[in-house]
């Protein structure tokens, strides 16, 4: 028996069987050869569990006591057309067979399963899913950290946004995905490009925040008289392709101008070339917030946040976090060389209540300092409590109501107060401010105005 050069996190395995002594036996040796799988008996229970792990692979029974296994296997592949579906079927006929490779099947197996027989298959099916995943292009720091965890558990938020995101896929319609630092977005737009028609193309990412004019200028359109052997901008890159701004709000109004000429004539001047061509992109784009607060103008914006969607913050599915955080527990501890298996259920509820301002990339951040500092096997509250933030001390005595300081104050007094001590704490900056009480920094500057001619 072989087993996988690296660990396989349990998850990473769906075994769906309705017989129980049957399913016991299959795990029994999946686990004894290093493939701990999770278990399920219904096609309603399969298609749960796979929502909440999105398993590399997946053992299917055709005999389900509430639906057809292959319409269960249809749904998997539609969620996540990577996993390597290996079907079971008492009858070993051909036209199974047949049927379940034609809809996307991975492997057909034949009851009585051998040990050998079934341990080889995953095996095969394990490293046909880790060659797949080594072909896919790393983008940025979110994907890199996240990946599909970003979509893993149950709670309505997330599972909101995987619906969405399996609708969106097949669209044609520049997508806006919003939230804030942390939550995922790159990962959701390489996901949404995965799953398009556009996937056999490789996605361009470009970060338009806190770089140079001369620079964005030239990553986006490309220098007007090309070097030899210098390829042309990210624009003419993606073409037949997806293009992923991060940000897009940040780009200098001239360059916005240029990119909504470019949009709306469809058409491109590669580098070094005369002729303008037919430019074919789709269009993904993030941003922490509504881009209008921004600075990105109306035209463009419409142009832009056609499809929008919202990646949720983790305080915002807390129910999440036990299946977020055991999964990149595997992974970090693999990364570390240390031998954490689980989390503790003390350290889990340490986790749930904590606010997670930084999101998901905070959840591994803290993971990992707690990783490094301590030894395994089990990860446990006392080890994780030096890297959490201060819980509230309960035995202070709790401070007044701040709205007993704006007792007797008007509204409008009210809302000025608010605005200048927020103006204050960044600064005298008005964008900063804006940012942080979510409006427009024009309405700051609307508002000072205002407040001048009251007191002329």
């Amino acid at each position: 028996m072989t087993r996988q050069d690296q660990p396989v996190r349990l998850g990473d395995v769906l075994l769906v069987e309705d017989t129980p002594s049957l399913q016991m036996l299959y795990r029994t040796v999946l686990r004894k050869a290093g493939f701990p799988p999770l278990s399920a008996m219904t096609g309603a229970e399969a298609l749960e569990l796979f929502a909440e792990n999105l398993p590399r692979v997946v053992l299917l029974d055709l005999m389900l006591p509430d639906t057809d296994g292959l319409s269960v296997m249809n749904e998997m592949l539609r969620q996540q057309p990577e996993t390597r579906v290996i079907v079971i079927s008492a009858n070993g006929s051909i036209s199974n067979a047949v049927e379940a490779t034609r809809a996307g099947a991975h492997d057909f197996l034949v009851k009585p399963l051998g040990d050998l027989r079934l341990v080889s298959a995953v095996a095969n099916a394990m490293g046909a899913s880790k060659r797949r995943a080594s072909q896919k292009p790393v983008l940025s720091r979110d994907l890199m950290t996240f990946g599909d965890r970003a979509f893993l558990g149950r709670s309505p938020a997330i599972r909101r946004v995987r619906e969405q995101t399996s609708a969106i896929a097949g669209s044609l319609a520049p997508v806006f995905i919003l939230g804030e630092s942390g939550t995922g977005k790159c990962a959701c737009a390489e996901m949404i490009h995965a799953r398009s028609p556009r996937a056999r193309g490789k996605m361009v990412l470009i970060s338009c925040r806190g770089q140079p004019h001369a620079v964005l200028e030239q990553t986006l359109f490309g220098p007007e008289v090309a070097a030899n052997g210098m390829v042309g901008g990210a624009l003419a890159r993606a073409h037949g392709s997806s293009l992923y701004l991060e940000n897009p709000e940040a780009l200098p109004l001239p360059l916005q101008d240029r990119l909504l000429a470019l949009l709306d004539s469809g058409r491109i001047t590669p580098v070094g070339g005369s002729a303008p061509q037919p430019l074919d992109i789709r269009l993904i784009c993030s941003a922490p917030r509504d881009p209008r607060e921004e600075n990105l103008r109306d035209d463009l914006f419409y142009r832009l946040f056609v499809i929008a969607l919202h990646m949720p913050p983790l305080r915002a599915r807390r129910e999440d976090i036990p299946f977020l955080a055991q999964s990149l527990l595997g992974e970090v501890a693999q990364q570390e060389r240390k031998r954490f298996t689980r989390l503790s259920q003390d350290a889990l509820d340490a986790l749930a209540r904590q606010p997670w301002p930084g999101n998901l990339r905070e959840l591994a951040n803290v993971l990992r300092q707690a990783v490094v500092l301590n030894s395994g096997p089990i990860l446990t509250r006392a080890m994780l409590e030096p890297h959490l933030r201060a819980a509230p001390d309960t035995d202070q005595p709790a401070p007044a109501p701040p709205e007993d300081a704006l007792a007797g104050l008007t509204m409008a007094e009210i809302e000025r107060r608010v605005i200048e001590a927020a103006i204050e704490r960044h600064g005298g900056s008005v964008p900063q401010a804006a940012r942080e009480l979510d409006i427009a920094p024009s309405t700051i500057y609307r508002k000072r105005d205002s407040w001048d001619l009251s007191q002329g």
